[in-house]
């Protein structure tokens, strides 16, 4: 038996225009994508600058000036990976990316692995308890693990 090519390429078509149309009113067929981001502050990289951090996780930029002791001029195109140049007392630990990522978590409540040794800058504390939306264990967290910053 031989089939007909035009038969076949016909039947091609109509098999494909009438599952894309099926698989539309069925609602499984969607050309656009509903992009609405979830932002993961462990996703935080050094390259980001403050100003990126407050666009995309809608942290005022003033909260997080004030809490890494900034001036609002330098805020702005601060980058993360900068936190560590932050003068600490020297019998403090350091400040580092992860600083940023922690405060991050607190101030909008987003649950973080607190299993390692991350600080955060006194002045933070405040802020994030007043501003921000911070779990109980966060809050906890906190308490134990600040360090002054020198101005």
């Amino acid at each position: 038996m031989r089939i007909n090519i035009k038969f076949l390429v016909i039947s091609i078509l109509v098999i494909v225009f009438v599952g894309i149309g099926i698989s539309n009113i069925a609602g499984i067929w969607k050309t656009q994508s509903a992009k609405i981001p979830i932002y993961d502050p462990i996703d935080i990289k050094g390259s980001y600058t403050f100003s990126d951090v407050s666009k995309y996780f809608e942290i005022p930029i003033d909260d997080l000036t004030k809490a890494f002791g900034l001036d609002i001029s330098k805020a702005k195109n601060f980058k993360c990976k900068d936190v560590k140049t932050l003068n600490t007392a020297p019998s403090e630990p350091a400040l580092n990316i992860d600083s940023v990522r922690y405060f991050v978590a607190f101030y909008k409540g987003i649950k973080i692995d607190l299993n390692g040794d991350v600080y955060l800058p006194s002045l933070a504390k405040d802020i994030i308890i007043n501003k921000g939306n911070p779990l109980k264990e966060q809050i906890e967290y906190l308490n134990k693990h600040l360090v002054k910053i020198e101005q």
